[in-house]
Order: C-alpha cells, then sequence, then structure tokens
C-alpha cells in the first residue's frame, strides 16, 4: 500500500479519490460523483510515445494498422453527424494515427489536416494523407496554420493525454467560433466497467491516463468553453476475430476463453463486420 498516494484529488472536480485497483504497476483512483478514473502518477509522454510506437510496430496497434476498412466504416456515422453540425470542411483530426478518419473525411470532401506524435504511425498513413500530418500536437500545428478549423475530432485520444483540460482549451483556440468539436473516449459508466472492475479493458496503464462518464466530459467541455454539448454512446466497426486480438494485451483472460471456444463459431461470422458499442461516448459541442 505505500505505493499508494495517501491523498488524491480529482483533476477534473476536486473532489476527494479512492483508490479504485492496481493494473500492471498503475494505481487507478476513483470520484464517485463524477465517475472519473484516473492515475494519480501518470507515465512520462516519452515513455508513454515510446510504448505506442513500439504497439505500432509490433503489438495491438499493428492490427490497428492493417484494419483499414473497419476504422472506415466507424468513421462515415460520425461524419454524418459532424456534417449535421456545421458546413464548414476545414476538418483537423488530433491524435489521428495512421490517417483512416482523414481518409474518410476528404473522400467526404473535408480539406483535412492531422497531427500526431507516433512516429510510426504516421509512417503508415496513406502518402497522400501523411503529407497532411504534423508530428506533434495542437500547439505544433497551429504555429504552422493561418487559418483555423470548422472542424477538429479527437477520437479515443483525451484519456491518453496528461491534462485533457488543458488539452480542450488548445482545440478550442484552433476552432472558429462557432465550430465544431467531436470527441469520443471509454465510458466509465458503461457497464462493462461495473462487471469487470479491474479487468475492465479500457484500464491500460501505459496509454489510458484519465477516463470519463458521460456527465464528467460534458462538465470538462462546459469549463473549456464549449456549448451546445451532446453526449451518446457511439459504434465501432469490428469483427470477433479482431476484438479478440485487441484484448489479448488488455484483458488475455478473454482472450484465451474466444481462443479456446471460437472453434464453435462459423468462421464467416467471426469476420462479419458488426457495429458494437463496446463501452464508450462520443461528444459534440461547439466552440462558444
Amino acid at each position: 500500500m505505500n505505493s499508494l498516494v495517501a491523498s488524491v484529488s480529482c483533476p477534473i472536480n476536486g473532489l476527494p479519490a479512492r483508490i479504485y485497483c492496481r493494473k500492471g504497476g498503475a494505481a487507478y483512483y476513483l470520484e464517485p460523483t463524477s465517475g472519473t478514473i484516473f492515475q494519480a502518477r501518470m507515465p512520462s509522454v516519452g515513455a508513454m510515445n515510446a510504448y505506442a510506437d513500439d504497439e505500432y510496430a509490433s503489438g495491438v496497434y499493428r492490427e490497428y494498422a492493417k484494419s483499414r476498412d473497419l476504422k472506415i466504416a466507424t468513421a462515415r456515422p460520425r461524419l454524418a453527424a459532424i456534417k449535421e453540425r456545421t458546413q464548414g470542411r476545414r476538418l483537423l483530426d488530433v491524435g489521428c494515427a495512421t490517417g483512416f478518419f482523414m481518409e474518410a473525411a476528404a473522400d467526404d470532401g473535408f480539406d483535412v489536416r492531422g497531427v500526431e506524435f507516433s512516429t510510426v504511425a504516421i509512417s503508415l498513413a496513406r502518402p497522400d494523407i501523411r503529407a497532411r500530418i504534423v508530428r506533434g500536437d495542437v500547439n505544433t500545428l497551429l504555429a504552422r496554420e493561418t487559418e483555423k478549423f470548422d472542424v477538429v475530432t479527437a477520437f479515443d485520444i483525451i484519456e491518453h493525454v496528461q491534462n485533457p483540460e488543458q488539452f480542450l482549451r488548445d482545440i478550442r483556440e484552433i476552432l472558429k467560433p462557432g465550430g465544431v468539436i467531436a470527441i469520443s473516449s471509454p465510458d466509465t459508466d458503461h457497464v462493462l466497467r461495473y462487471l469487470m472492475r479491474s479487468k475492465w479493458p479500457m484500464l491500460q496503464p501505459m496509454q489510458h491516463t484519465m477516463l470519463f462518464s458521460r456527465r464528467s466530459i460534458a462538465t470538462l467541455l462546459e469549463r473549456c468553453g464549449f456549448a451546445d454539448g451532446q453526449v451518446e454512446a457511439t459504434h465501432k466497426v469490428l469483427t470477433m476475430d479482431y476484438l479478440a486480438d485487441q484484448l489479448a494485451a488488455t484483458n488475455p483472460g478473454l482472450n484465451r476463453a474466444y481462443q479456446a471456444l471460437s472453434w464453435m463459431v462459423p468462421a464467416a461470422l467471426k469476420r462479419r463486420s458488426l457495429a458494437i458499442n463496446i463501452g464508450e461516448f462520443v461528444a459534440y459541442a461547439r466552440r462558444a
């Protein structure tokens, strides 16, 4: 117990938090009124970047990079929701990884840019998309761009950052007045979190530093200068085999169970693309 932080306050609302679980050497804390789960002692940015590069080269992110069709299918309904909220077409994808969302947005008529920390992820992007990606963060891009954006997307990224509030404020600065932000992240109020506790796959010590509920992300967006927020469940297009591969690192027991029983599932079903709610939300809001 001496490795735990004795007194911890939630970074979102300042209220006392209690230990939730320990996993992979990390201690996660929970502030129950907001539902925020976070690491009190976070890994360094350098260590997290090195981990991500390694995963893109040889770990679970490698399978992500090989699953373009699934990622494009996931992107399409999100693009439709964005188009309902804005006529603008200048879009920035923050944490764009291998650029699959950028591909889908470009094909849908958006003028796209991206920012990404992982050099390996950028190298795996399609050449024309790679040319539109800047290595770094929002501020790196802001220093190079003279025109602000109509839309900023940040899917599966806010849970990775060291300071989510500053992250959202930086995004606000690069948005035009009335511009749309769209973010997704694991939902700590999802039933799987309660059922699985420390085995919840979204608890990833070298990747996920802070996890939100729908209410805590709505509160944070409002505090950071966004209005008209809407937070709802979201789906990802996956195959059963792909989902099992992703669980290999975060929940090896479930992966082993799937491998042991997968002979019972027809091969065509295992490879079929399915829109699944895996326990995440998507939030849309406007720069106030």
